[in-house]
């Protein structure tokens, strides 16, 4: 008995906990959201089935896997998800040829890496958050949010891209804090193998996770230090190892190279030297589309002569953004509940503008020094960045699509962000009521806003796939 209950009193249970309910939204989506209601999962499926069908992997322009009317397909791109779907059911088609047994066996590859980015979320935490309050509100704000759940719910290779993302920082992370071991850095190359083999949006996490892998080779020497190699300096600088960083490098490198370089090396074949295949994808585009989907008759805002800043605020482009980073169910039109957005954007707000105060050092990666700490805080803004520009600039020349899972390689750092600015906000608000002499109220600060943090994502999930998208489809 007194093992039973120190089961249940042990992390392990509420990792348990953690991981069921986000396994039983996404086989919720699986089982029920009929083939094609993910943004593009029919043609995303012709390489699939394309694969489980000829037991290889198609050309970009081969006619079986081409868009209609659009033209082209997903086949010039990182195609490392469908290329183990393709193959898982082209075992399976050995003993059934059900194609709802072989669609729901595709979408559970999404999930596992789903589980594999929530496991990964988990770890991550602890490195960036000494109190476990302050991990879980990182963990449910990065897994629970109900667009992140949908990711990993249908065909596509969004959902190895954040696995790959989560897996990248953690191992990074973990080699800053306990040094780069060759256990970690074979791990952290194989996120970067899964993200090169991934989705092309993603790839600014790889320059992230190279620059805190770089900081971790710069130190501050003091004035009138000597290096073990006799080296002096007498005046205070910056120092970087040079021999470890290259060895360790290096290493990481060839990993990477025997990895992913086959895929860009494929590419550079099939396609007369272009190893990303973009060119000669943008080519078969205009070769087979129709018509009215030309990409040089196609009419954008940028051929329009409007301003990007008119196209993102003068349009619906910022909202529909917002909205589908927080949920947007379907082909984009199914939406959930409007105080679920609203009270997602007030933590939001909140959150980020209390994350820029110069307060509460000892809240987050304490096993940093001051210059590291803000360097990485500085790395994951980077890492915001890079996907909304990419989105907004895709949008502005090429494709008017504001879709929040393109901002999805984002989601640890914008949630790193936003969980250090709850912590901040509450550290303000305990030092307020400190001033005020409500010491009672002051010391249930922290656990009441983090308390209300987890159980908002826990309902906003539940609510939208069990009373919004569930409903929907029966």
């Amino acid at each position: 008995m007194t093992k039973v209950r120190s089961f249940f009193k042990d992390e392990l249970f509420y990792d348990l906990l953690f991981f069921a309910f986000a396994l039983l939204c996404m086989l919720a989506f699986i089982f029920i959201q009929p083939f094609g209601e993910g943004p593009d999962e029919i043609n995303r499926f012709r390489i699939v089935w394309y694969i489980a069908q000829n037991g290889r992997l198609p050309r970009g322009d081969d006619p079986a896997v081409l868009i209609p009317g659009y033209g082209g397909s997903y086949a010039f791109q990182p195609m490392l998800t469908y290329i183990l779907q393709g193959y898982l059911l082209w075992f399976l088609r050995l003993f059934t040829n059900r194609f709802d047994v072989l669609l729901v066996s595709a979408r559970l590859v999404n999930a596992a890496f789903g589980l594999g980015a929530a496991f990964y979320v988990r770890k991550l935490s602890r490195l960036l958050f000494p109190y476990r309050l302050s991990q879980w509100v990182f963990s449910c704000l990065a897994v629970f949010l109900p667009q992140s759940i949908f990711i990993h719910t249908y065909v596509n290779t969004d959902s190895c891209a954040i696995f790959s993302v989560m897996m990248m920082f953690t191992e990074v992370l973990h080699g800053l804090k306990n040094g780069f071991r060759r256990p970690v850095c074979i791990r952290l190359a194989v996120g970067i193998i899964l993200c090169a083999l991934s989705y092309y949006n993603a790839y600014g996490a790889v320059l992230a996770v190279i620059l805190l892998f770089i900081s971790a080779f710069v130190r501050r020497i003091p004035a009138g230090t000597i290096l073990p190699d006799g080296t002096a300096f007498p005046e205070k600088r910056l120092h970087v190892h040079l021999l470890p960083f290259l060895k360790k490098g290096l290493f990481i490198s060839g990993i990477v190279l025997l990895g992913a370089g086959w895929w860009f090396l494929r590419n550079a074949v099939l396609y007369h030297g272009d190893f990303l295949g973009i060119s000669a994808r943008n080519a078969c585009v205009m070769e087979t589309c129709l018509p009215e989907y030309h990409p040089l008759l196609r009419t954008t805002y940028q051929t329009m002569g409007v301003s990007i800043w008119s196209m993102v605020f003068g349009t619906d482009f910022f909202t529909l953004l917002c909205r589908s980073f927080v949920a947007m169910f379907g082909p984009m039109n199914l939406p959930t509940h409007i105080y679920i957005y609203s009270s997602y954007y007030w933590i939001f707000g909140i959150c980020l503008t209390a994350a820029v105060l110069p307060v509460g050092q000892k809240l987050y990666l304490t096993w940093q020094d001051r210059g590291h700490r803000l360097f990485t805080n500085a790395v994951m803004v980077l890492t915001c960045l890079i996907p909304i520009f990419l989105c907004v600039i895709y949008s502005y020349t090429w494709d008017f699509q504001p879709q929040g899972r393109y901002l999805m390689p984002m989601l640890p750092a914008f949630m790193y962000l936003v969980t250090l600015g709850e912590k901040k906000a509450a550290y303000i608000l305990q030092a307020l009521f400190d001033r005020l002499k409500l010491r009672a109220l002051s010391s249930r600060v922290p656990a009441v806003m983090g308390g209300l943090v987890i159980l908002f994502t826990i309902a906003a999930l539940f609510y939208s796939v069990f009373l919004v998208m569930v409903p929907y489809y029966l």
